[in-house]
């Protein structure tokens, strides 16, 4: 009985120190939540006048940009976006399941992946999907240099004329409760058929100087710059958020155990005390009668 109450204690102290641990993560993805969402908050305004400018010069059926077109070839550039450390709940899970839905949606087409955190390398190879390229050593909340990089690099390999599309999977952003796995085409730009409709009755004209290449080559890669950026952005905040779910629920898992053991370890104590009375009382008696 002594020993099963020491191995309850043992039990306790190390389901406390993890208790411990992972309300700290938990303080510690509060401040980095709060701070990706504000980051994410203070882009979006720009971000959505973006792609509006970019939908809007879309719709004018005589303007013509590579990167408003399909591809000449017919593979597929998937950029996934995941997070480099793990202990965020279904986050990566989440991203993952919608990856696969994607693969199986292209059948046939191959697909070539760009990773962004190392939990997307092991997506890639988790759907059999060919790695061409990783990001694995960004900065905590990405930087104009790192955004570019990625974005260069999606450029080089669309002008080889071997992709038709390029689409990135990520996170969207709702709220700290609320995050959803995406995977949206990101060249050529993908305009919904409402908006095509909503453009009928509204589309801006434009004039262009000095002409209409050179304004166009300018334009459409900073817009498509701002939009991948502000992707990032999304999946950063959804990633924060979710870590900070998991380890909530992480410490209050283990405050309930702590709370469960300790009604055994007391139980276990209180049969322990009354088992050494029975003795002393069992061998009173014995000593009695003799």
């Amino acid at each position: 009985m002594a020993m099963q109450t020491k191995t309850i204690k043992r039990k306790m102290k190390s389901i406390s120190n993890i208790g411990k641990i992972t309300k700290a993560m938990e303080m510690i993805s509060v401040s980095k939540m709060r701070k990706s969402i504000e980051k994410r908050n203070r882009s979006l305004p720009f971000a959505e006048e973006s792609l509006k400018l970019l939908k809007n010069i879309a719709f004018h059926k005589n303007l013509f940009h590579p990167y408003l077109e399909k591809g000449k070839g017919d593979k597929i550039l998937l950029l996934i976006v995941a997070s480099n450390k793990g202990l965020c709940g279904g986050y990566n899970v989440n991203v993952s399941k919608e990856v696969a839905k994607f693969k199986q949606e292209q059948a046939g087409k191959e697909i070539e992946v760009i990773a962004i955190g190392k939990q997307s390398q092991k997506i890639a190879v988790r759907n059999d999907l060919k790695l061409i390229a990783s990001f694995d050593q960004f900065s905590e909340y990405y930087s104009a240099r790192e955004v570019k990089s990625v974005l260069r690099l999606i450029f080089e390999l669309f002008d080889k004329g071997e992709y038709e599309a390029v689409h990135i999977a990520y996170t969207e952003f709702f709220s700290s409760l609320r995050y959803e796995a995406k995977v949206k085409t990101f060249i050529p730009l993908h305009i919904e058929k409402e908006e095509k409709e909503a453009s009928k009755d509204f589309s801006p004209r434009y004039t262009f100087e000095p002409s209409e290449k050179d304004v166009l080559d300018g334009t459409v890669p900073a817009v498509l710059l701002t939009i991948l950026y502000q992707y990032l952005l999304e999946a950063l905040a959804s990633e924060h958020s979710s870590r900070v779910s998991a380890m909530k629920n992480a410490s209050d898992n283990a405050a309930e155990m702590e709370e469960s053991l300790r009604i055994n370890y007391n139980r276990a104590r209180q049969a322990a005390i009354t088992q050494e009375i029975a003795e002393i009382v069992g061998g009173s008696s014995a000593i009695s009668s003799s």
